[in-house]
Protein backbone atom coordinates (compact mmCIF):
# COMPACT_ATOMS: atom_id res chain seq x y z
CA UNK A 1 0.00 0.00 0.00
CA UNK A 2 0.92 3.67 -0.53
CA UNK A 3 2.65 5.58 2.32
CA UNK A 4 0.67 8.14 3.45
CA UNK A 5 2.13 11.72 2.48
CA UNK A 6 3.41 13.46 5.55
CA UNK A 7 3.69 17.19 6.24
CA UNK A 8 6.57 19.12 8.48
CA UNK A 9 7.49 22.57 8.85
CA UNK A 10 9.93 24.86 11.51
CA UNK A 11 8.73 27.49 13.39
CA UNK A 12 11.11 29.78 11.81
CA UNK A 13 13.11 30.71 8.82
CA UNK A 14 16.48 32.05 8.58
CA UNK A 15 17.18 35.66 7.35
CA UNK A 16 17.48 36.87 3.47
CA UNK A 17 19.74 39.43 2.13
CA UNK A 18 19.42 41.33 -0.35
CA UNK A 19 22.57 42.11 -2.39
CA UNK A 20 23.49 43.90 -6.06
CA UNK A 21 21.07 46.48 -6.36
CA UNK A 22 18.40 44.65 -4.54
CA UNK A 23 17.55 42.20 -6.83
CA UNK A 24 19.84 39.08 -5.75
CA UNK A 25 18.07 37.17 -2.82
CA UNK A 26 20.46 34.70 -0.70
CA UNK A 27 18.76 32.34 1.78
CA UNK A 28 15.36 32.95 3.26
CA UNK A 29 15.30 28.66 3.74
CA UNK A 30 12.55 27.54 5.77
CA UNK A 31 14.17 24.05 5.68
CA UNK A 32 17.60 21.29 5.96
CA UNK A 33 18.93 22.48 2.97
CA UNK A 34 17.36 20.85 -0.20
CA UNK A 35 14.02 19.06 1.29
CA UNK A 36 10.95 19.19 -0.06
CA UNK A 37 9.17 20.39 3.64
CA UNK A 38 5.99 22.29 4.12
CA UNK A 39 7.27 26.22 2.91
CA UNK A 40 10.61 25.30 1.35
CA UNK A 41 11.76 27.62 -0.26
CA UNK A 42 13.26 25.72 -3.45
CA UNK A 43 16.09 28.08 -3.86
CA UNK A 44 19.71 26.86 -4.74
CA UNK A 45 22.81 28.34 -2.89
CA UNK A 46 24.68 31.21 -4.86
CA UNK A 47 28.14 30.78 -6.10
CA UNK A 48 30.76 33.94 -6.04
CA UNK A 49 33.92 33.02 -8.23
CA UNK A 50 37.06 34.75 -6.92
CA UNK A 51 39.23 36.84 -9.01
CA UNK A 52 42.58 38.44 -7.76
CA UNK A 53 44.06 42.20 -8.99
CA UNK A 54 47.38 40.41 -8.59
CA UNK A 55 48.65 36.95 -9.52
CA UNK A 56 51.64 36.73 -6.73
CA UNK A 57 51.13 33.70 -5.34
CA UNK A 58 48.34 32.36 -7.46
CA UNK A 59 48.03 28.59 -8.22
CA UNK A 60 49.31 28.37 -11.64
CA UNK A 61 47.24 25.18 -12.83
CA UNK A 62 44.62 27.25 -11.48
CA UNK A 63 45.27 30.12 -13.83
CA UNK A 64 45.13 28.06 -16.65
CA UNK A 65 42.01 28.34 -16.58
CA UNK A 66 41.31 31.63 -17.41
CA UNK A 67 42.38 31.89 -21.20
CA UNK A 68 44.87 34.85 -20.16
CA UNK A 69 41.53 37.14 -18.87
CA UNK A 70 42.98 36.37 -15.29
CA UNK A 71 45.86 39.02 -15.99
CA UNK A 72 42.88 41.81 -15.93
CA UNK A 73 40.61 41.63 -12.81
CA UNK A 74 37.74 43.51 -14.97
CA UNK A 75 37.80 41.13 -17.57
CA UNK A 76 38.07 38.27 -15.12
CA UNK A 77 34.90 38.97 -13.54
CA UNK A 78 33.47 39.72 -16.61
CA UNK A 79 34.13 36.20 -17.71
CA UNK A 80 32.89 34.93 -14.35
CA UNK A 81 29.58 35.93 -15.23
CA UNK A 82 29.59 34.72 -18.59
CA UNK A 83 30.23 30.87 -17.25
CA UNK A 84 27.34 31.63 -15.48
CA UNK A 85 28.69 32.50 -11.81
CA UNK A 86 25.82 34.35 -9.59
CA UNK A 87 28.62 36.61 -8.33
CA UNK A 88 32.20 37.75 -8.47
CA UNK A 89 34.09 37.66 -5.23
CA UNK A 90 37.21 40.18 -5.84
CA UNK A 91 40.53 40.01 -3.68
CA UNK A 92 42.05 43.37 -3.61
CA UNK A 93 45.16 44.77 -2.73
CA UNK A 94 45.21 47.97 -5.00
CA UNK A 95 44.91 51.79 -3.76
CA UNK A 96 42.42 51.82 -6.44
CA UNK A 97 39.87 49.23 -5.29
CA UNK A 98 37.19 52.00 -5.22
CA UNK A 99 36.87 52.66 -8.73
CA UNK A 100 38.05 49.31 -9.39
CA UNK A 101 34.76 48.13 -7.78
CA UNK A 102 32.87 50.81 -9.34
CA UNK A 103 33.83 49.55 -13.08
CA UNK A 104 33.03 45.97 -12.56
CA UNK A 105 29.33 46.52 -10.52
CA UNK A 106 29.18 48.02 -13.78
CA UNK A 107 30.55 46.02 -16.21
CA UNK A 108 28.84 42.90 -14.68
CA UNK A 109 25.64 43.86 -13.13
CA UNK A 110 26.29 40.95 -10.71
CA UNK A 111 26.40 40.75 -7.04
CA UNK A 112 30.53 41.81 -5.46
CA UNK A 113 31.80 40.29 -2.81
CA UNK A 114 34.68 42.57 -1.77
CA UNK A 115 38.15 40.87 0.28
CA UNK A 116 40.99 42.72 1.87
CA UNK A 117 42.57 44.45 4.56
CA UNK A 118 40.70 46.67 6.72
CA UNK A 119 41.72 49.63 5.09
CA UNK A 120 40.25 48.81 1.51
CA UNK A 121 36.77 47.76 2.85
CA UNK A 122 36.18 50.75 4.73
CA UNK A 123 37.25 52.96 1.65
CA UNK A 124 35.43 50.96 -0.75
CA UNK A 125 32.44 50.71 1.99
CA UNK A 126 32.25 54.29 1.80
CA UNK A 127 32.64 55.39 -1.96
CA UNK A 128 30.26 52.80 -3.41
CA UNK A 129 26.78 53.57 -2.65
CA UNK A 130 24.49 53.01 -5.63
CA UNK A 131 24.80 48.88 -5.12
CA UNK A 132 25.03 46.34 -2.00
CA UNK A 133 28.18 45.07 -1.47
CA UNK A 134 29.24 42.06 0.57
CA UNK A 135 32.30 43.12 2.80
CA UNK A 136 34.74 39.93 3.51
CA UNK A 137 36.80 40.65 6.16
CA UNK A 138 39.75 38.52 6.94
CA UNK A 139 39.13 37.46 10.78
CA UNK A 140 37.02 38.65 13.48
CA UNK A 141 38.90 41.47 14.71
CA UNK A 142 38.20 42.62 11.29
CA UNK A 143 34.54 42.15 10.62
CA UNK A 144 34.09 44.51 13.90
CA UNK A 145 36.69 47.16 12.49
CA UNK A 146 34.57 47.21 9.53
CA UNK A 147 31.10 46.94 11.23
CA UNK A 148 31.31 50.45 12.30
CA UNK A 149 31.65 51.81 8.47
CA UNK A 150 29.51 49.44 7.00
CA UNK A 151 27.26 51.83 5.03
CA UNK A 152 24.67 49.30 5.30
CA UNK A 153 26.74 47.28 2.61
CA UNK A 154 26.65 43.46 4.35
CA UNK A 155 29.42 42.44 6.48
CA UNK A 156 30.60 38.71 7.16
CA UNK A 157 31.70 37.78 10.21
CA UNK A 158 34.27 35.46 10.45
CA UNK A 159 33.98 33.43 12.64
CA UNK A 160 36.80 31.13 13.16
CA UNK A 161 36.33 28.93 16.11
CA UNK A 162 34.48 32.07 18.18
CA UNK A 163 30.84 31.80 18.63
CA UNK A 164 28.84 32.78 15.61
CA UNK A 165 26.28 34.61 18.15
CA UNK A 166 28.79 36.29 20.67
CA UNK A 167 30.59 37.77 17.34
CA UNK A 168 27.01 39.00 15.53
CA UNK A 169 25.69 40.63 18.56
CA UNK A 170 28.85 42.27 19.03
CA UNK A 171 29.26 43.63 15.33
CA UNK A 172 25.43 44.92 15.35
CA UNK A 173 26.34 46.59 18.48
CA UNK A 174 28.50 48.96 16.56
CA UNK A 175 26.35 49.36 13.43
CA UNK A 176 26.74 46.58 11.06
CA UNK A 177 22.56 46.14 10.01
CA UNK A 178 23.34 43.28 7.59
CA UNK A 179 25.81 40.17 8.70
CA UNK A 180 26.31 36.92 7.08
CA UNK A 181 28.42 33.97 8.91
CA UNK A 182 31.38 32.31 7.79
CA UNK A 183 31.89 29.26 10.09
CA UNK A 184 34.97 28.04 8.68
CA UNK A 185 36.78 27.24 5.54
CA UNK A 186 36.10 24.55 2.95
CA UNK A 187 38.72 21.75 3.00
CA UNK A 188 39.47 18.55 1.43
CA UNK A 189 40.85 16.99 4.91
CA UNK A 190 39.31 16.11 8.77
CA UNK A 191 38.35 19.79 9.27
CA UNK A 192 34.95 19.17 6.69
CA UNK A 193 33.32 16.69 8.73
CA UNK A 194 33.31 19.37 11.97
CA UNK A 195 32.45 22.03 9.00
CA UNK A 196 29.60 20.05 8.08
CA UNK A 197 28.28 19.42 11.33
CA UNK A 198 28.78 23.10 12.38
CA UNK A 199 26.58 25.06 9.37
CA UNK A 200 23.92 21.84 10.04
CA UNK A 201 23.74 22.52 13.85
CA UNK A 202 23.67 26.55 13.00
CA UNK A 203 20.71 26.37 10.73
CA UNK A 204 18.74 23.29 12.81
CA UNK A 205 18.89 26.21 15.73
CA UNK A 206 17.79 28.51 13.55
CA UNK A 207 15.10 26.99 12.02
CA UNK A 208 13.79 26.12 15.41
CA UNK A 209 13.39 29.83 16.96
CA UNK A 210 16.99 30.86 18.02
CA UNK A 211 17.19 34.07 16.59
CA UNK A 212 20.66 34.61 16.93
CA UNK A 213 21.23 31.81 14.40
CA UNK A 214 19.27 32.96 11.07
CA UNK A 215 22.19 34.57 9.81
CA UNK A 216 22.88 33.69 6.27
CA UNK A 217 25.81 31.38 5.59
CA UNK A 218 28.75 31.57 3.82
CA UNK A 219 31.29 29.55 2.62
CA UNK A 220 34.92 29.70 1.18
CA UNK A 221 35.80 26.59 -0.51
CA UNK A 222 38.96 27.78 -2.27
CA UNK A 223 41.24 26.56 0.28
CA UNK A 224 40.60 22.85 -1.32
CA UNK A 225 43.43 24.05 -3.97
CA UNK A 226 45.69 24.11 -1.19
CA UNK A 227 44.84 20.85 0.81
CA UNK A 228 47.49 18.62 -1.16
CA UNK A 229 50.59 18.96 -3.12
CA UNK A 230 51.35 21.52 -5.15
CA UNK A 231 51.51 18.84 -8.52
CA UNK A 232 48.25 18.10 -8.71
CA UNK A 233 46.87 19.08 -11.61
CA UNK A 234 43.96 21.25 -11.71
CA UNK A 235 41.29 19.14 -12.74
CA UNK A 236 41.78 17.15 -9.78
CA UNK A 237 42.31 20.50 -7.41
CA UNK A 238 38.72 21.00 -8.99
CA UNK A 239 37.13 17.88 -8.33
CA UNK A 240 37.97 18.43 -4.45
CA UNK A 241 37.05 21.86 -4.53
CA UNK A 242 33.67 20.73 -6.16
CA UNK A 243 33.30 18.01 -3.56
CA UNK A 244 33.43 20.31 -1.04
CA UNK A 245 31.75 22.91 -2.52
CA UNK A 246 28.55 20.18 -2.66
CA UNK A 247 29.35 19.02 1.16
CA UNK A 248 28.68 22.54 2.86
CA UNK A 249 25.53 23.22 0.22
CA UNK A 250 23.85 20.36 1.42
CA UNK A 251 25.12 20.84 5.12
CA UNK A 252 23.28 24.30 4.57
CA UNK A 253 25.64 26.94 3.23
CA UNK A 254 23.40 29.94 1.68
CA UNK A 255 26.38 31.00 -0.64
CA UNK A 256 29.83 29.85 -1.91
CA UNK A 257 33.19 31.15 -2.83
CA UNK A 258 34.92 28.93 -5.24
CA UNK A 259 38.24 29.39 -7.05
CA UNK A 260 37.75 27.23 -10.30
CA UNK A 261 34.65 27.24 -13.16
CA UNK A 262 34.82 23.64 -12.82
CA UNK A 263 33.45 23.61 -9.44
CA UNK A 264 31.43 27.00 -10.00
CA UNK A 265 29.34 24.56 -12.78
CA UNK A 266 29.18 21.65 -10.66
CA UNK A 267 27.58 23.50 -7.75
CA UNK A 268 25.24 25.85 -9.48
CA UNK A 269 23.85 22.93 -11.84
CA UNK A 270 23.41 20.52 -8.82
CA UNK A 271 21.82 23.21 -6.26
CA UNK A 272 19.43 23.47 -9.40
CA UNK A 273 18.46 19.70 -9.50
CA UNK A 274 18.34 19.03 -5.80
CA UNK A 275 16.19 22.34 -4.86
CA UNK A 276 13.80 21.52 -7.55
CA UNK A 277 13.01 18.37 -6.18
Amino acid sequence: MRLPKTSRSYPSMMEEIFVGKGDYVIGGARSPAFLELDGARNRRPVVFGEAFDSLDGYHESAASMFSGRQTDVEEWSVMWKELGADGVCLRLTREDSPELVRKIAARTRIPIMVTADTDILMSVAKAVDFSILILNCSDADQSLAVSEGSNNHIVVAKCGQMDPKELCRDMASRGANNIMVDLGEGRMDNSLKHLRERIENYRLNGLNGDSDSQRTVLCDVTPSWDTHEADVSARRSSMYEATVALAVMMSGADAIIVKGPGAADMARVYGEELADL
